[in-house]
């Protein structure tokens, strides 16, 4: 049975009674409008909010002219602004690169009272490697997991016991290949695959970037879809602040991934910080600042993880693929038309949110927190229904 204490009911009561545009306190002083923006806007409710992780991926603020600029205390002081177009249905933020940064800058905008992100769509739109088995240079994958590969011991690679596979191995477990027994929260997130299926759809018929560069070094693979075409996917990604890199390496994580998600999950892309972006989200929703069910990850390819057959993997990894500006390229090709979807088709499609896949709420985190979240809701309701029984009797 769950128990509220008092603190904790009345932190519940509040936010239930209050309206809405009331939840959100007045722009701090340290916040500042710029272009035309104004503060009596505020709070700013987006329909879509854009989360890059560095200066390159940022390929919507010129083209959508998300020129209505909110700094907020706690971003990078690289990218200190949230932009915004003239309407404020679509905005964009930086996070600054590795797990750190994302973690950070992602909380701090959902806490920023200069928005309301209740019903806002998440696009996590970023580059990444590519598991040369599941993708190719240039295409576009939608993860229905991220998980946190190397969040676990590391013995040096020259010095394993002579039957392992690799040095890593999950936290409480006595080796490779076996399920962790100590957890700390982080090491998977799944996401609304109905969400994720829908938005695909918006993405038929769109024609991917490719160069010559980049078709060159994907003809060194003997093999698909690695020396195909760019296309879009589905596939997971693994996060992981070293940039590794390595068939071995990619088997071990491959494996993780299996791990974490039952079998479920394949392992395909290779980021910097979407676990910790997933984290900062997956505690915001608890708190009733935004919807998790609504984030969409969408990461393209702009390098293999492992190098093509008869190639040293030191060689590949330090070679120019040919994969960084058709990646980036495609983080807008196929991001417009999803940006586009939501945005048209808030009415007839969106705005009501998209109901995810069945026992999502007990596998979104590991720690089924969305789960504990219902029952602390479904106890609170039962105790005001009896309170207000009493009320009425007297």
């Amino acid at each position: 049975m769950v128990s509220l204490s008092l603190t904790s009911l009345f932190t519940v009561c509040m936010a239930l009674a209050a309206p809405l545009g009331a939840i959100a306190s007045p722009a701090p002083a340290s916040a500042h409008a710029e272009r035309g923006m104004d503060k009596r806007w505020y709070p700013i409710r987006p329909k879509v909010m854009i989360i890059s992780m560095f200066a390159p991926e940022d390929v919507w603020t010129e083209n959508l002219k998300l020129d209505q600029n909110i700094t907020l205390p706690g971003l990078s002081p690289l990218f200190p602004k949230v932009g915004c177009n003239a309407e404020g249905t679509i905005c964009q933020m930086t996070t600054g690169e590795s797990e750190i940064n994302a973690a950070v800058s992602v909380t701090s905008a959902l806490l920023a009272s200069e928005f309301d992100f209740t019903k806002t769509y998440f696009l996590i739109a970023g580059i990444a490697g590519v598991n040369p088995f599941t993708g190719t240079l240039g295409s576009v994958g939608f993860a229905r997991y991220a998980v946190q590969v190397a969040l676990a011991y590391e013995i040096d690679a020259r010095q394993i016991p002579s039957n392992w596979t690799t040095g890593y191995y999950l936290f409480g477990s006595d080796g490779p290949g076996e399920p962790a027994s100590t957890i700390y929260g982080t090491e998977v997130y799944e996401l609304n695959t109905n969400l994720r299926d829908t938005i695909i759809a918006y993405t038929d018929g769109v024609s991917l970037n490719d160069t010559e560069g980049a078709a060159a070094y994907r003809a060194n693979y003997d093999y698909a879809p690695a020396n195909q075409p760019p296309a879009v996917f589905k596939g997971d990604v693994s996060t992981s602040d070293a940039y590794f890199a390595g068939s071995l390496l990619d088997e071990a994580f491959g494996n993780i991934t299996s791990i974490w998600t039952n079998g479920t999950g394949v392992y395909s892309l290779t980021a910097q910080e979407d676990n910790a972006s997933l984290e900062a989200m997956a505690r915001a929703h608890t708190a009733g600042k935004m919807d998790f069910a609504r984030v969409i990850l969408m990461r393209t390819a702009s390098d293999f993880d492992r190098a093509p057959p008869n190639q040293d993997t030191i060689f590949s990894f330090q070679t120019n693929q040919g994969g960084f500006s058709p990646a980036i390229a495609n983080i807008y090709v196929a991001g417009l038309p999803i940006v586009e979807g939501i945005i048209n088709d808030w009415d007839t499609v969106f705005g009501g949110g998209i109901d995810p896949q069945e026992g999502w709420a007990f596998n979104a985190d590991v720690f089924h927190t969305f789960t504990q979240r219902k029952r602390e809701m479904r106890e609170f309701e039962r105790v005001v229904r009896r309170s207000n029984n009493v009320m009425s009797r007297r």
